[in-house]
């Protein structure tokens, strides 16, 4: 079976990540759907524009980080706080990380993460005698 499995919401800033070190990260909402041929994450990152943006598959990971660019002045009534996001994901080895696709639309991140062609259901034709 395939597994794709949260490993967590926050991690510490390094080095590497200095400039994603935001006073304050959510995890975004998001919904995973499993077809024959991938598992789809819909990912629900309000304010965040593509060049904040940043969808990692490394090896057994995948790592999204979105940053919100906060407007110059203080809205006068807010519901919600614009904040950035982090999220990530342990890949098995029956996905094929190196073929991850992600597409930013309307404030909603959709991954899209191919299944090995040998874990894919293969039809078998049928003789009949």
């Amino acid at each position: 079976m395939t597994t794709l499995t949260r490993t967590g919401t926050t991690m510490p800033a390094t080095r590497r990540d200095e400039r994603y070190a935001p006073a304050h990260t959510l995890a975004p909402p998001v919904d995973v759907y499993e077809t024959d041929e991938m598992y789809v994450l819909l990912a629900d990152m309000p304010g965040v524009q593509p060049d904040g943006l940043d969808v990692i598959a490394e090896r057994d990971s995948l790592t999204i980080r979105g940053r919100v660019e906060r407007p110059a002045a203080e809205p006068d009534y807010q519901e919600f706080e614009l904040s950035d996001y982090y999220r990530a994901f342990t890949l098995s080895e029956d996905l094929e990380s190196d073929k991850v696709t992600a597409v930013l639309r309307d404030g909603v991140l959709r991954v899209e993460i191919p299944k090995s062609p040998r874990v894919k259901p293969k039809k078998i034709a049928v003789r009949t005698e």
